[in-house]
Parts: structure tokens; sequence; C-alpha cells
């Protein structure tokens, strides 16, 4: 029987399509050359998403910092300017763990990478015109201490930071900070800036071009970030999404949709179907679906213009994601308006800031009725 399967493969082997041409030998490449190539590539990927990074960060600060309290439903909180990055020791053990020596290899890229700074956090980015950025913080400065508090180290540092941030953050004080730099310790105290509490994340999974909010959390894929090579039109995606979270409409559509549940229920106990639950709260959730995303779009504008983008050029945007969709001009969807519509938005909420900034009027969207969220900063 063993025979038997030695030549049922070989007959297999044998009969397959196979390459036909003759490679160049790599046989002088040994382990250390190969993982000399290896680090270069992680060398390259590292240096190429952390310039996508810098450059969303940096749109999105400076949308963040504009709204001021006015446009921002939750309480303004202090922020510096910084993106912080770790480098970890390897010290998990090969027994037990399949992936050992995956995380081995990178560890120890990362080391190469990031040269001595191992087990310590660096200051990956300084957000330009930001409060560290004007006290002359720097690039690869690695941290000492923040709030007079020393810098975590270890598996839990970045969680740790994070909440030595948010503990301080609550509490207003003054922003001290100790970094390390070509073996100098340097002493900072910042008056931070504010800014609207609604963190960007990077998409690095859905491989779309698309940008969304969750009402807690904006949310641009790398995909959008590579199409889109204009920073003010990249500005104005960041700031559709932070509307939506500003002005509700992930609660709205919520409440839309719970009223259409309850009314459902009650149909399908009083008249004995058993489809209207689920049907009249999925309506309910459309409900004003585009209308949202109108609104969405005419409040970004003046979060643009407020950042100091052009907001001249957003409707641009529409053409760009156009060029993606044709049949967006012809076919109505079902929760957002057709390209020529949002244009035609945009260009008429552009002319009303020229008018407003003529009048030397504040910069801020016109209300037909209050906005709760705006008022109501429980956060």
């Amino acid at each position: 029987m063993h025979k038997f399967k030695i030549l049922l493969l070989v007959l297999l082997i044998s009969g397959c399509a196979h390459p036909t041409t003759r490679l160049p030998s790599t046989a002088h490449y040994g382990r250390p050359e190969l993982t000399q190539i290896r680090r270069q590539f992680n060398s390259f990927a590292y240096k190429h998403n952390k310039a996508i990074a810098k450059r969303v960060n940096t749109i999105h600060y400076n949308i963040v910092k504009s709204t001021g309290e006015e446009l921002c439903d939750r309480k303004l909180i202090p922020d510096i300017g910084l993106v912080y990055v770790k480098v970890g020791d390897f010290t998990g053990s090969r027994f037990f763990n399949p992936n050992y020596e995956i995380e081995k290899d990178m560890a120890d890229d990362n080391k190469a990478l990031f040269a001595k700074n191992v087990r310590e956090i660096i200051i990956q980015q300084v957000i330009p015109g930001s409060a560290a950025d004007k006290a002359g913080i720097k690039e690869g400065d690695v941290l000492v201490s923040l709030y007079g508090v020393p810098a975590p180290s270890g598996e839990e540092a970045f969680r740790k930071l994070s909440e030595i941030i948010e503990n301080n953050n609550k509490a207003g004080l003054p922003v001290d900070i100790e970094v390390e730099r070509q073996d100098k310790v340097l002493k900072f105290s910042l008056s931070p800036d504010m800014v609207c509490p609604y963190p960007l994340m990077l998409d690095s999974t859905s491989h779309q071009i698309n940008a969304f909010a969750d009402g807690d959390h904006i949310y641009v894929t790398l995909e959008l970030v590579d199409y889109i090579q204009d920073d003010d039109l990249l500005a104005a995606a960041i700031a559709h999404e932070l509307t939506h979270n500003t002005f509700g409409h992930s609660r709205s559509k919520g409440t839309n949709e719970a009223v259409g549940v309850m009314a459902g229920a009650v149909s399908d106990i009083f008249l004995g179907t058993s489809g209207a639950t689920q049907n009249l709260g999925e309506s309910a959730r459309k409900l004003y679906s585009k209308e949202f995303e109108l609104e969405a779009d005419y409040v970004s504008v003046y979060y643009v213009a407020r950042a100091g983008y052009d907001y001249h050029k957003m409707g641009d945007l529409q053409k760009m994601l156009v060029n993606r969709d044709i049949m967006s001009l012809y076919v109505k969807g079902d929760s957002h308006p057709r390209p020529q519509d949002r244009f035609a938005l945009l260009t008429e909420a552009a002319k009303e800031i020229d008018l407003k900034k003529a009048f030397k009027e504040e910069l801020v969207p016109d209300f037909k009725e209050g906005n709760n969220y705006l008022k109501d900063k429980k956060d």
C-alpha cells in the first residue's frame, strides 16, 4: 500500500504542468543575506506607512482642533500633537507557541530598525503646528516622563501611557514632558491645544476606497488615502465623517430604528403578522439617511474652512468618487444622495462661507432649530 502511494505521487507529479525556464541560482544567498533583504523590506514598509499616517494624522488634528466648543458635541480635551511608537524586546518561549520564529524575526527586525531604542516609547510623529512642535519636541525623541510620571515599559506600556494621559487630561493640567535626545534629557512644559475627542483609525483590512464613522471614531482606509493625494480633499472626507459623529447621526439612526421596531412590534401583535417588527425597524433606520449625508456635507465645509483648507475644492471629492462608480450619477441609492446633488450643495455652502467671511461673521453653519447633540456635552 505504501509503495502504491509513492507510485501514485510520482505519476501525479510527472503528469502536472511545470515551469520551463532555468532560474538564476540563489544558492549563495544564505540566511544572513536573506535576513538583510527582509529587513530592507520591513524598513521600507515602516517608512511608507509612517508617511501615510503622518499625512492623515496631521489633517485629522487640524480638523478636530477647528471645531471649537460650539461645533463639538463633547467637551474638548487637551492634546499636544504627539504620536508614539513602542519597540518591545521579544521574550516569548518557543514551547506552545507555533508562531515563535515569526514573532522573534519580527522583534529582531524592529530592533534593527530602531537601533538601541528597545523597550522604550519613541515619539514617532510631531504634528506640524501643534503645541509639541512649537515647543521643539522632535521625532525620534525617547519619552522619559509625562506629567511627572516615568514613561511605562513592558507589554502594558501603551495601555499605561493611555491611562496617564487620560487621567491628567481630565484634571486639565499643563503638560510637563521629558524626552531623551542624543543622551541628553530635555524638559518641556506645554500649553496644549483643545480638540474635539474623536480619534482617527487607519483601516488596513477592508481594502476599499472608503471612510466611515461609528459615533466614537473616524475611520479611513489606506486605499482612500492612496487614492486621494490632495490634502484639501482628504480633509473633506475626514470632516464629513467627523460631522456624522458630532451631529449624532449614528445615534439618530439608532433612535429611529427603535421607534420603527416598537411600531412594528405593535403591528405584529395586534394584526397577527410576523415581519413588521424587522421591516419597520430597517425602514425607520434608513429614514432621513440622505438628509444626514447632506447635513454632513454642509457642516464639513465649515470644519474644512475653519481648519484652513481650501473649502472651494470640496466638490472635487465627489468627482473622484464618481470616477470609481459612474453609475452613481444615474441610480438613486437608498442611503446616499447622488453625487451631482452633493456637488451642488457643497458649491452653495462654499458661497455661503465666502459671504460670511466678507461680512466678518463667525463661521458657524445656519441652524433652523437648536442642536441638542452640540449643547448637551456630557462626556
